[in-house]
């Protein structure tokens, strides 16, 4: 199975005290709140049924293409808008498929014995999630981009779902069928799945199925994915569930992130896409609860300009070996690149920062969690303190990937994330990097950045 990564990020302003030389909470101040986005953006390995080991040791380095594949074309036409549920014009481009309706029948009865609202099917999901079935191949792993490619061009705005892969022979309908409700069982007992997508590819010897499996927390009002030269659209929707003070942050084609004011009534999401200039527009809706910040939508507005057809690479990636130090100053090297694009100077390298981040980054691993609110190490604001440090500014990026490259990568496409990241205050840089357990032939990293100044 492989489980969406977790990007979250996170900004402390702590206010100086003019009376002290170090910088501390101004007594009259609110406690410093979050600010930025935690998101759910790439697939993350947990656990696989059938498939083959890896001739290999597992790794941890850069993905590199699986092969020099032409960059995925998806098979079915692009939405005109987002939206929180598919329509019957999506049922009907889904050819239908007993292994499909078998699944999700095992999926409805699993959730009533355990109590859960049943998830939906959903043809958008199956859609991306054939696409992806008939791509990749042997011990392929969904890159990234793909997988954000083909939700937002069918439509799906909301982050990355749980992934399960199964290659098997052809014809092994029930086996493959038996294992599959068991990985989903185990993704039960600590998520919430309320949309269900299934696609497989019966065209060679090996039968390929991809399950995916999305957490829904917004019922988002339609959303047009293009917008004329000067156009605007709303940004709105209801909350579901547990979150609160929902929050639109927008990056504009010249890399500027915008935190939009929050909706003043409790529960929805009020905001506005305005198209100023054209190019892409990437818009975030993110929301607050005990653990943090998440991300619950995260998708391109295309102003003026057609959306893309093609997927920005092939379907599959696969790790090249990589030690956690090589990948921390991978990162360093990788986040310096990002804030001269930007036309920012470098931030240095902390060896407290680094450690204090390290630790949570092990936190993180052993406790199979990514988020700033650690019931054993508090706030990002708690372990630097206690670290020893008394910065004014406090940022900090967590997430779970397949490498450096593309945790960062994931990062600078979340405009929250890449708001930390590209923040001109900010001047020292600690990055910590676990690596996790080994699952079918992939280490994920837990990576967490801190910048302060």
């Amino acid at each position: 199975m492989l489980r969406s990564a977790r990007l979250s990020a996170l900004r402390l302003v702590v206010v100086a005290v003019a009376s002290s030389a170090c910088a501390s909470t101004a007594p009259n101040e609110k406690a410093p709140a979050a600010k930025a986005p935690a998101t759910a953006l790439a697939p993350r390995p947990k656990e696989a049924f059938p498939a083959a080991p890896p001739e290999t040791p597992p790794s941890s380095e850069a993905p590199a293409p699986a092969s020099k594949e032409a960059p995925l074309r998806p098979a079915g036409k692009g939405a005109r808008a987002y939206a929180a549920a598919a329509t019957k014009q999506d049922a009907i481009a889904v050819r239908k498929d007993p292994l499909r309706a078998g699944i999700l029948k095992d999926v409805t009865a699993l959730a009533k014995r355990e109590k859960h609202p049943a998830p939906k099917a959903d043809a958008r999901l199956d859609a991306a999630m054939n696409d992806l079935a008939h791509n990749l191949r042997g011990d392929d792993l969904p890159a990234l981009e793909v997988v954000d490619f083909l939700l937002t061009h069918y439509g799906i705005a909301e982050p990355s779902p749980h992934l399960l892969l199964s290659r098997a022979t052809a014809g092994a309908d029930r086996e493959v069928r038996t294992q599959a409700l068991k990985e989903i069982a185990a993704v039960y007992k600590t998520d919430p799945v309320a949309r269900v997508g299934i696609g497989i590819d019966r065209t060679g010897d090996l039968m390929y199925v991809v399950v995916g499996l999305q957490e829904t927390h917004l019922a988002l009002d339609p959303v047009p994915r293009k917008l004329a030269r000067g156009g605007a659209a709303p940004i709105s929707g209801k909350l579901i569930g547990r979150y609160r003070q929902a929050r639109v942050v927008v990056t504009t084609p010249d890399g500027k992130v915008t935190e939009q004011e929050p909706s003043p009534r409790e529960g929805w999401v009020r905001g506005e896409v305005t198209c100023a200039a054209d190019g892409r527009y990437q818009v975030e809706v993110t929301a607050d609860d005990a653990s943090g910040t998440a991300v619950l939508a995260n998708f391109p507005v295309f102003c003026g300009v057609e959306p893309p057809a093609v997927a920005p690479r092939g379907a599959g990636t696969r790790q090249a070996r990589v030690s956690a130090d090589a990948a921390e100053q991978d990162v360093l090297a990788l986040v310096n690149r990002d804030r001269a694009a930007a036309g920012l100077g470098p931030v240095t390298w902390d060896p407290k920062l680094a450690d204090i981040a390290r630790a949570h980054s092990r936190d993180m691993a052993d406790h199979d969690f990514v988020g700033h609110v650690s019931p054993r190490t508090g706030t990002a604001l708690d372990r630097v303190h206690k670290g020893g440090l008394q910065p004014e500014l406090i940022l900090e990026n967590v997430g779970r990937a397949y490498s450096a490259q593309e945790v960062e990568s994931g990062f600078m496409a979340s405009p929250g994330h890449r708001a930390n990241v590209v923040e001109p205050r900010a001047t020292r840089l600690g990055v910590g990097v676990v690596l996790g357990a080994p699952v079918t032939g992939t280490i994920p990293l837990y990576v967490t950045q801190i910048l302060t100044n």
